[in-house]
């Protein structure tokens, strides 16, 4: 969507093309990749203030990403962030009022918006 995701994009596809254009594409991915980085770090920074880590975690923090991608759809933002926000508050009422069925909450209402919507709320051809 955004000129700077083209020229990406593109440079993936034939870095020498677009090379010819004039665009220091070793440059670009080096600053994508460092702007990457830190939103990854960003994310780590703030995640490690609220979240406790065990064996074991990793899983837990797997399936709820999973369950988020597929309901917001692949190839969008805005239905990672609306996924989230859902997945978020169906995990922590699941958790509260029905704990021992808590991954049901979260799972069930994920297999129902399959059925209406496959490719989830926002979802894309990719």
């Amino acid at each position: 969507k955004t000129q700077i995701g083209a020229v990406v994009r593109a440079g993936v596809d034939d870095r020498e093309q677009v090379s010819a254009t004039g665009i220091n594409i070793d440059r670009l991915f080096a600053l994508v990749s460092a702007l990457a980085s830190f939103l990854a770090g960003m994310a780590g920074v703030v995640g490690g203030a609220f979240l406790t880590l065990y064996p074991g975690a990793d899983w837990e923090i797997l399936v709820v990403a999973l369950v988020v991608v597929i309901v917001g759809g692949l190839g969008s933002l805005e239905g990672a962030m609306l996924g989230a926000l859902i997945v978020g508050l169906l995990d922590a009422y699941g958790r509260w009022l029905l704990p021992e069925f808590s991954y049901f909450v979260l799972f069930g209402p994920m297999a129902v918006l399959l059925l209406v919507r496959p490719r989830g709320i926002f979802g894309r051809d990719v």
